[in-house]
C-alpha cells in the first residue's frame, strides 16, 4: 500500500473548495456618525429609526421611538449611556459601534450624556 503525500498548497485549495463560503451580510460595516456624536438606531444592522446625539449637548434623554429600543449605535466620541431603573451606567467610547445592540443595553437605554460614566 502506498501512501499519497499532499502538497500544502493542494491541501489548501481543497480545503478552500470544500469549506462553506462565509456571507457578505454576516459582516455589517458600521456608517459613519459625525465627529462629536453618537448615532442610535432603532434597529439591528443600523435600520429603522435614525437619532444623533451630540455630546455637546450634554445629558439628553432618549426619545421616545428609542428609549429602551435601541438596535445599533456608532460613537464618534466618549459617552455614557445609562438606564435609570435600576440605575445602570455604560461607558462607550470614541469609535465604538455594535450592529445588535438591542438585545443588550440598547433594551435599557433610557438616555446619553458626555464624557465617563
Amino acid at each position: 500500500m502506498q501512501l499519497r503525500t499532499w502538497s500544502l498548497a493542494t491541501a489548501l485549495a481543497l480545503t478552500a473548495l470544500v469549506a462553506p463560503a462565509q456571507s457578505a451580510s454576516a459582516h455589517v460595516a458600521a456608517p459613519s456618525c459625525p465627529d462629536g456624536s453618537v448615532c442610535f438606531w432603532s434597529g439591528e444592522g443600523f435600520g429603522g429609526d435614525y437619532w444623533e446625539w451630540t455630546s455637546r449637548s450634554g445629558y439628553r434623554d432618549m426619545p421616545p421611538n428609542l428609549h429602551d429600543h435601541v438596535g445599533s449605535f456608532v460613537a464618534a466620541t466618549r459617552a455614557c449611556f445609562v438606564n435609570w431603573s435600576p440605575v445602570e451606567k455604560r461607558d462607550v467610547y470614541n469609535a465604538d459601534w455594535r450592529s445588535q445592540y438591542g438585545g443588550d443595553f440598547g433594551g435599557r437605554i433610557d438616555g446619553v450624556g458626555p464624557g465617563a460614566c
